[in-house]
């Protein structure tokens, strides 16, 4: 695999509150078709980013999220398109505690997950006076209207899509959606088509709409959302163990896929801590011990 960008990719700046830059000495995650540091924030903040669009999600341009997980960065290995999604990306956001801990590992700050699921459910329960969603995606007609429900309920200004399978492999599906986004002159997009279709059809859309909107893959979320799916308990999401509620709510799918991670995620592991030891002092060698702290040993 050609290696397309080895820098890491920018993290824009923060507004007064939400300043969560890696400390100097941290270094990228690197995978064979993008490098990329984590953004500590939290949820919460990432959603006041959005409402208020300042910081990385400052008004003007389309912005786009991303939200890394293991299996994510197993793709990354072998996808350009999913890398050249995160090389655009505004902010990278850890969606899994295997990442969490990689990004610690390197120096970074990163307290917590910050999942697309999270921040959707978040969106659906603040004030957002009228702002313009659109929404993409949903398992079946009736889960996208739901989600579209629920969103309303809080105030968006909701347009939706199911943008089924046989939709989306239509050549002409990304042009339908960029005028219906543009149409409803959105504010914010989500797309809940899986990686890395929800990618590649966000950097479609950003420059094909012709909306400054923000854009944010949230997979499941949509489904989650709708009540379609059970999200896991809070205790499970608590202890790093949603994993494991998903492998058994859908194991004839989700234990292939995360088994099949593991070695493209030990091959972004290594990676990335080679280049973090050529990066680093001679004769020091970077250990995490603690959330965003690191020892150096002579």
């Amino acid at each position: 695999m050609t290696i397309i960008d080895s820098r890491p990719a920018r993290t824009g700046d923060r507004a007064s509150g939400f300043s969560r830059r890696a400390p100097e000495d941290a270094q990228p995650i690197v995978t064979a078709t993008a490098s990329f540091t984590i953004d500590a924030l939290s949820e919460a903040e990432v959603v006041d980013l959005i409402l208020s669009r300042r910081g990385a999600l400052s008004a003007g341009s389309p912005r786009l999220v991303v939200t890394p997980n293991m299996n994510h960065l197993a793709m990354l290995q072998r996808s350009e398109m999913l890398g050249t999604a995160y090389r655009r990306a505004d902010l990278h956001l850890a969606d899994g505690w295997p990442v969490v801990s990689l990004a610690r590992s390197l120096g970074s700050e990163v307290v917590d997950r910050t999942t697309g699921s999270g921040i959707l459910e978040r969106l659906a329960e603040v004030d957002a006076a009228g702002r313009r969603l659109f929404l993409i995606g949903g398992s079946s007609s009736d889960a996208s209207r739901r989600a579209a429900a629920r969103l309303a309920s809080a105030g968006w200004n909701v347009r939706s899509n199911e943008a089924s399978q046989a939709f989306l492999a239509h050549p002409d599906a990304p042009t339908v959606l960029a005028r219906e986004i543009r149409a409803h002159r959105a504010d914010l997009v989500l797309i809940g088509v899986g990686a890395v279709k929800q990618e590649a059809l966000a950097l479609q859309l950003m420059a094909a709409a012709g909306v400054p909107a923000v854009y944010l893959g949230v997979g499941a979320g949509v489904d989650f959302l709708a009540g379609e799916v059970a999200r896991a308990p809070r205790w499970m999401q608590a202890a790093n163990l949603e994993f494991l509620h998903r492998m058994m709510t859908e194991p004839g799918r989700l234990v292939k896929r995360y088994i099949g991670d593991l070695p493209g995620f030990a091959g972004v592991v290594r990676r990335s801590r080679r280049a973090a030891r050529v990066a680093a002092p001679a004769g020091v060698e970077r250990t995490a011990v603690a959330p965003g702290r690191d020892v150096a040993i002579g």
